[in-house]
């Protein structure tokens, strides 16, 4: 095997495909490397750790065709440290990659590629096409929802529901059980012709968010139990989780006794402030939402430390409430809120509250309360 490209390719086709392997646990050896093949003229680099797997093509002139695994590692940290713009001239030989830039050498054993896993390849049939900015905008907006849950495997995925025929939008949904996220985009193009309901591991599409960029489309092919995305000259594929995601629907309440309309940066800016005087590990504020006057009147107390209270003026509707949140996932759901202008709508202190920004009715914020007695 013996090729030559631009330091610059392959300094970013490497940083693609060599986190994944940085994250191997199944503790097999050869998924540590980097799997190296020509393909159609260029150079793929392919990694995986059994559950997800990531493949890319870059420019490169092939002198000799073959296939190889190198340590992702030292190989990746390497050709990150060489100059912009050289040309290297890379070759297998007794099981060592050789490295020739314009001033150094380098020389890094690897091993065959017949250990190395064989990547899935999902047939092209049931296609999704979104673009690449809205579906990164979306992703950021509910992946932060998401914990590891070994006990409920369901709920430590992102929820995708493609609601066809009825429409041509995509709804993603995220949860820890304390508060969940809700985002619908729409699509460019659906060749899926039922509603569907998959659940995409986190870690996945932690993974996609790293490679995507705000240009292009994204295309997503689905089989019974994997998925496949498509960015430029990139593919993931990874399995999806088997199982019911709960019926989230339920606990989103549809008849509110309060609503409050406040600025965004005034509530965030509060919060943050009173975040300086929760309690440790209960992080609790108080809110206290005054109808009459039109005030959210917010506090926090720590014995040990003081407390602070703070007066918002908004547009309260509906009856006196109060209610205590936890402020790291009040501000979670404020920070990702588009708009200069908040709802909040409160039930009572045992029921989710729902916080959505004015002007965008597709990011729907649910956050459960902190009971207070």
């Amino acid at each position: 095997m013996k090729f030559s490209c631009l330091q610059e390719n392959l300094s970013q086709g490497l940083n693609t495909v060599s986190h994944l392997a940085g994250i191997n646990k199944s503790g097999l050896p050869i998924l540590n490397n980097i799997l190296i093949s020509t393909e159609k003229g260029g150079l793929k680099l392919s990694s995986t750790n059994l559950e997800i797997a990531i493949e890319t093509i870059i420019r490169a002139k092939i002198e000799e065709e073959g296939t190889f695994t190198v340590p992702s590692q030292i190989f990746n940290n390497y050709i990150n440290l060489l100059p912009l713009g050289e040309v290297l001239n890379l070759e297998i030989k007794d099981n060592e990659l050789i490295i020739e830039a314009k001033n150094q050498t380098a020389k890094i054993k690897g091993s065959s590629s017949e250990e190395f896993p064989i990547i899935p390849q999902i047939e092209k049939k049931e296609k999704i096409i979104i673009e690449s900015k809205i579906l990164k905008d979306a992703l950021e907006k509910i992946i932060f929802t998401i914990s590891p849950n070994e006990t409920r495997m369901e709920i430590s995925g992102v929820l995708f529901t493609l609601n066809y025929p009825k429409d041509k939008n995509l709804t993603i949904v995220g949860t820890d059980s304390y508060r969940l996220a809700e985002k619908s985009i729409v699509l460019k193009e659906l060749s899926v012709k039922e509603i569907k309901n998959i659940i995409i591991p986190a870690k996945t599409l932690q993974e996609l968010l790293k490679i995507i960029k705000n240009e292009d489309n994204v295309e997503i092919y689905l089989l019974e139990n994997q998925i496949l995305f498509i960015y430029q000259n990139t593919e993931l594929v990874s399995r999806l989780i088997s199982g019911i995601y709960p019926d989230y629907k339920q606990i989103i309440p549809q008849n509110f006794k309060t609503k409050t309309l406040l600025n965004k940066d005034d509530f965030l800016k509060t919060v943050k402030a009173a975040s300086f005087f929760t309690k440790s590990g209960i992080n609790d504020i108080f809110l206290k939402l005054i109808a009459k006057k039109n005030q959210v009147q917010i506090s926090s107390l720590n014995n040990q430390v003081g407390e602070n209270k703070a007066v918002l003026e908004g547009e309260i509707s509906g009856e006196d409430n109060e209610i205590v949140f936890n402020y790291r996932y009040l501000l979670d759901g404020l920070i990702n809120l588009g708009g200069e202008e908040v709802n909040i709508e409160v039930t009572n202190d045992n029921t989710a509250a729902v916080i959505r920004s004015v002007s965008d009715e597709s990011y729907l914020y649910l956050i459960m309360p902190i009971k207070s007695k």
